[in-house]
């Protein structure tokens, strides 16, 4: 990491900190209710997830950002409005073996382009089961899309989530073994 030398990221139970954390959310996001929904509903739904992990990034006491992701099945949300989204071919590739959701990626604006999100997501990786990863940003958002674009994510398909919701994009990476219990990109 460049910038950013006392950076760390670790593991946390995020319910003691989602006051915090809807905090986060709004500033990278500019959200306001989207973010109170997030921290009182799906966030405490998220966390029984399987294969749940959840990392916040720190500098000293700051929370620079956080992020999480869980094993994706059949019959959650996301994964059926990502399956409707891919081919066949797709869906048997990345979504018919079990496979991990980035699900939150968020860095406070001051600490954007120093680091922490790729700090965060390298370790969202590693930290999980499976081969592959997938996860969907805003099609109109170049900077979330080159940020995804330089940590080697593909772009699958553009993904319909329904009414009220932007235009998004799934992405997917492909992750390999290098040694027992340690994943890299490829």
């Amino acid at each position: 990491m460049r910038d950013v030398p006392a950076l760390t990221v670790e593991q946390v139970d995020p319910l003691p900190l989602v006051g915090e954390l809807r905090e986060v959310h709004r500033a990278a996001l500019g959200a306001g209710a989207l973010s109170d929904d997030w921290a009182a509903h799906r966030l405490p739904l998220h966390v029984r997830r399987d294969d749940f992990v959840f990392l916040v990034a720190r500098e000293g006491a700051e929370l620079a950002g956080f992020g999480y992701g869980y094993t994706g099945a059949y019959k959650q949300w996301w994964t059926e409005h990502v399956a409707r989204a891919l081919d066949a071919a797709q869906r048997e590739q990345w979504l018919d073996p079990p496979h991990f959701e980035i699900v939150e990626l968020h860095v406070r604006p001051s600490w954007q382009r120093r680091g922490a999100g790729s700090a965060l997501l390298a370790q969202l990786l590693s930290r999980q089961p499976h081969d592959r990863a997938l996860l969907s940003t805003q099609t109109g958002s170049k900077k979330a899309r080159s940020f995804y674009a330089k940590n080697d994510w593909t772009e699958l398909a553009d993904v319909d989530f329904g009414k009220g919701y932007p235009p998004y994009l799934v992405l997917g990476k492909n992750l390999v073994a290098r040694e027992a219990g340690t994943r890299f990109t490829s």
